[in-house]
């Protein structure tokens, strides 16, 4: 089974979604929508960023209510969730149970470390213990089955039965994750979440009805690159770190912590002074102040705010790189950009987007890629013209 519809609960996810899908089931072109649209277009490949990864479980259940009343009875429904499970996944999951169908679940992404064993689903962290979901409490009070490695074959038999009822699975491979994706059914009865991996075995399991035969040549590095940073993930400032390695012309700038327009109108420039002397700019939040680790909502909306106003009157030659999926919708709903196209990424952990005026926009998890993701991204900085020698000032004398 492949998807008709995709939704994704942040930007980041949606635009992982995205390249996946146009990878996996060859779609020349996918879109994605910020929000519900007012009209869908059944014949076009779309992906919803719902933007409910920060909200309370009591809007995440409404807002996606909304959403599944704009569905027609035959939708084929994919919901993008994060490979770690944060945001109000249980309330997403309840609310698909609601209406009367089974959904099926893997939040498996084994290329990360990202697996789900003995129904408990963990993630790595750097220099700390695994992340570890045990799946039966993270959506307690949901009926709720878990099949073992060996029993994915008992998926048909369970979505048959008819209950509205959550079904998850061990996943500790690729392996087992195109296995699973095998054992689900063409019909559009049961609606299916979970991660990108999962969505990719799903599409390329589907088969060559789904595909096309279009291929795009690679990616090339970006000569002019804005990244902005709302994510406090060590990977992410690693990768600045890298960036500014090769390219020392980078030019680092912190946005204000409040969106006072003074303060918001100096880093704007000092961002403008940047692209007049140098390949690339790096904007990065206002350091955070709780002891969460967390970026104030004031200090994301003064990062947007500075991110607007230094691209004002800026062509689409400088390409924007937005780390984290909050970070990114928060920039785009401040350059009121809400339909962007896909377009083949750079690689798994990166997605390529395009907006209407042809303006480059790379997005990806803060969590995500290796010290080279920017380097990669980023073409290098053109040397520095040699100095003028020196005139000697007897040459001209006879």
């Amino acid at each position: 089974m492949t998807a008709s519809l995709v939704w994704a609960d942040d930007l980041t996810g949606a635009a992982e979604a995205a390249n996946t899908w146009q990878v996996s089931a060859s779609h020349e072109h996918v879109r994605i929508l910020l929000g519900t649209p007012e009209r869908i277009d059944p014949g076009a490949a779309q992906v919803w960023d719902l933007d409910l990864r920060h909200t309370s479980e009591a809007d995440a259940q409404k807002a996606v209510m909304a959403a599944l009343r704009r569905l027609e009875p035959d939708t084929r429904l994919y919901f993008k969730l994060d490979s770690q499970l944060r945001g109000p996944v249980r309330a997403y999951i309840g609310t698909l149970l609601q209406s009367g169908r089974p959904v099926v679940l893997s939040a498996a992404n084994p290329a990360l470390g990202r697996i789900t064993t003995d129904g408990v689903h963990q993630a790595p962290r750097p220099g700390g213990p695994p992340v570890l979901l045990p799946l039966r409490s993270t959506f307690a009070g949901l009926p709720h089955h878990h099949l073992a490695a060996t029993e994915h074959d008992r998926l048909p038999a369970l979505l048959a039965a008819g209950t509205p009822a959550l079904v998850t699975a061990d996943v500790t491979s690729a392996a087992d994750l195109d296995q699973l994706a095998q054992q689900v059914p063409l019909a559009p009865r049961t609606y299916l979440a979970g991660s990108a991996p999962f969505l990719g075995a799903l599409a390329t399991t589907a088969g060559s009805d789904d595909r096309s035969s279009c291929r795009w040549p690679p990616a090339t590095p970006l000569p002019r690159l804005l990244a902005v940073l709302g994510t406090t993930e060590p990977a992410a400032h690693g990768q600045v770190r890298a960036l500014r390695d090769r390219d020392p012309s980078t030019t680092l700038v912190t946005a204000p912590a409040t969106a006072a327009p003074d303060l918001v109108s100096a880093a704007a420039g000092q961002v403008r002074a940047g692209f007049a002397r140098s390949a690339h700019v790096v904007l990065s939040a206002a350091p955070p102040t709780s002891s969460a680790g967390h970026h104030s909502p004031e200090a994301m909306a003064a990062l947007a705010a500075t991110c607007a106003t230094a691209l004002t009157g800026v062509g689409p030659e400088v390409a924007l790189y937005l780390s984290g999926g909050h970070t990114a919708r928060t920039v785009l709903d401040r350059l009121n950009l809400t339909d962007l196209r896909v377009l083949p990424g750079p690689g798994e952990a990166v997605a390529r987007l395009i907006t209407g005026d042809g303006r480059t926009i790379l997005t990806k998890p803060g969590s995500y890629g290796g010290p080279r993701t920017l380097l990669d991204l980023a073409a290098p900085a053109p040397a520095p013209d040699p100095p003028s020698p020196e005139k000697d000032p007897c040459s001209d004398l006879p």
